[in-house]
């Protein structure tokens, strides 16, 4: 990526795909998601709806040189350094649910795709940003005395690597091949080798930096991507690069996007991964009650001295010494049989939690749905709808969007709409000149419906219309007019108590519009009507998504939110 530049940014489901521009050469495409990682991409070459976080990251990336790219910590954290008209820094964290930050040159965040506001830690613009905690040590970190340390705490060389250095589970059991060990083997009988435990974990990490070897191997948890070829797996296939093989698996999960599972799916999901975590626990209680059984026959016929070595190393702590083999022999027999009536408890539980997700209505699998592509009309990135008589009304979201629609879209034959109270949106009827009263009472109910009006709950509000040059961007000498504001000079044509309701549907093209009922009725096949009500937008938006449908295809939660007004609303009729 050296020699670089940020050309532009899309979106494609769940990634930001970023065009780096070579002067001269081919363009280079990195995914950056959240879910899955971030990689060079020679598969992505096209582009998609960008949404208002792309748009974000546009302003602050766009143009700036690639410098480098670091991992941090070999942690799940992605950082790539750019210097444009300031040095910015953009971290990819890959830790459920993910994110991506933009940090300015002191490290305090400028933008961030989930906002976080937890009292341990808060990703918020304007805050300094920390990396998310991380419990285990780092790999780069790792000496013979920590791992000595760390078979000191726990029962099993697989706890004691697994739960103490910052590995997957692929490499963690790696490591354990390379010293001749597997997960379930006492950490006590590795104690005075945590040197080769040490060198072990050292070697993976300089083979993956110094003679790598992308590779794909089939594991139990399903196809793996590893940095070199693993003892004892197959490899199903090699690259010349890990991003080759990233393209390969995990591409098109990527670049689309799931539909949210019910909540009597999710809770079939949530009690079978608890049968599941209750059934391998019984297992490794079987397992561990097994070595207790034959520590035990050991011990009979050994020295007190080794038949107590025996017992400490099966992880069997008491205040007192046992006093004789046969005592302890007896201890570990207890020890047994306590695993095997725990692992008796926890596979009863799970069969009764078992039958319960039985009875759970199983909702719609879930599924992914790749976005279709759809080049989109000058008039979708402001507020619009399509009258009844078939003229487009198009209108403001913020100050910045009133300024380019009057200043860029108006013209001499449309008219402009304006709710007589303050926080509204501007509105335009192209070709409006010649309107009737209804096209007119149309436009004004949508002005009233995204005004200020909605939030503050008010029932009904008063809209007016003015001709094009009636409208100014010069405010009166002496006086300041704030961006996004204009001056209306001459007579206001008032349109009286209109009702503050939004109807909101899908027209033929999957577009989500919304306008007055009569307009919406006339272009969308199903659609719902909404009023203010006192509740989460986001809630409101789940909630019309599900009525709205997937024909002629589905949109996302997040054009359905672009299209409703600011605040909650709850439905008060479906047509």
């Amino acid at each position: 990526m050296r020699g670089t530049y940020v050309n532009n940014i899309y979106r494609r489901g769940g990634a930001q795909l970023f065009r780096f521009r070579r002067p001269g050469g081919e363009d280079v495409w990195l995914v950056a998601s959240p879910k899955k990682g971030a990689w060079i991409s020679s598969r992505v070459q096209e582009r998609d709806d960008t949404t208002e976080f792309t748009t974000k990251l546009r302003g602050e990336l766009e143009r700036a040189k690639f410098v480098g790219a670091t991992q941090l910590g070999l942690d799940r954290v992605f950082q790539l350094d750019l210097d444009g008209r300031e040095r910015r820094r953009m971290v990819v964290e890959l830790m459920p649910p993910g994110n991506i930050i933009v940090l300015d040159p002191e490290g305090t965040i400028r933008l961030a795709l989930n906002e976080v506001r937890a009292e341990a830690r808060r990703v918020v613009r304007g805050v300094p940003y920390r990396p998310p905690s991380q419990s285990r040590r780092s790999p780069l970190e790792v000496g013979p005395e920590d791992v000595e340390g760390m078979l000191k705490t726990e029962t099993t060389l697989g706890r004691a690597i697994g739960r103490h250095i910052a590995l997957p589970r692929k490499y963690v059991a790696e490591a354990l091949k390379r010293v001749g060990a597997t997960e379930g083997d006492p950490a006590s009988s590795f104690l005075g080798r945590g040197a080769e435990i040490a060198k072990a974990v050292e070697d993976m990490v300089a083979e993956a930096r110094e003679r790598p070897r992308p590779c794909v191997c089939g594991t139990p948890a399903g196809d793996e991507i590893f940095a070199f070829p693993p003892s004892g797996l197959s490899v199903k296939e090699e690259a010349e690069t890990v991003s080759e093989l990233c393209d390969r698996l995990f591409l098109g999960e990527a670049l689309s996007e799931p539909v949210q599972p019910g909540p009597e799916e999710v809770k079939r999901r949530e009690l079978e991964a608890t049968v599941a975590k209750l059934r391998e626990e019984a297992g490794s209680l079987v397992a561990e009650a097994a070595r207790a059984r034959a520590a035990a026959a050991e011990a009979r016929g050994a020295t007190l001295e080794s038949a107590l070595n025996v017992l400490r190393g099966a992880g069997v702590r008491s205040q007192k010494d046992p006093v004789s083999p046969a005592a302890v022999a007896s201890a570990l027999y207890d020890r047994a049989k306590e695993l095997e009536s725990k692992s008796s408890r926890g596979l009863e539980a799970a069969a009764k939690l078992e039958k319960k997700a039985s009875r759970v209505a199983p909702g719609a699998p879930a599924r992914s749905r790749t976005l279709a592509r759809r080049r989109g009309e000058w008039y979708e990135k402001f507020r619009w709808f399509v009258t009844v008589e078939g003229k487009l009304a198009v209108g403001g979201r913020d100050a910045q969007t009133n300024s380019a629609l009057l200043g860029r879209h108006m013209d001499s034959n449309d008219t402009v709409f304006h709710a007589d109270l303050f926080g509204s949106p501007f509105f335009i009827l192209k070709g409006g000149a010649g309107q009737t009263e209804e096209e007119a009472r149309q436009v004004a109910q949508a002005t009233v419906a995204f005004s200020s009006a909605w939030k503050t709950g008010l029932g009904s509000a008063d809209a007016y219309w003015v001709a094009p040059d009636q409208v100014g961007s010069a405010a009166p000498s002496g006086e300041y007019l704030p961006r996004g504001s204009f001056v209306i000079r001459g007579k206001k044509n008032f349109i009286s108590r209109m009702i503050v309701e939004v109807a909101v549907g899908l027209d033929q093209e999957g577009r989500v519009m919304a306008g007055p009922e009569d307009s919406v009725r006339k272009r969308c096949a199903n659609y719902v009507v909404l009023r203010p009500h006192n509740e989460k937008g986001s809630e409101t938006a789940k909630r019309v998504l599900k009525d709205l449908g997937s024909e002629p295809r589905e949109p996302t939660l997040e054009e359905v939110q672009r299209a409703l007004p600011a605040g909650g609303g709850k439905v008060v009729r479906r047509g």
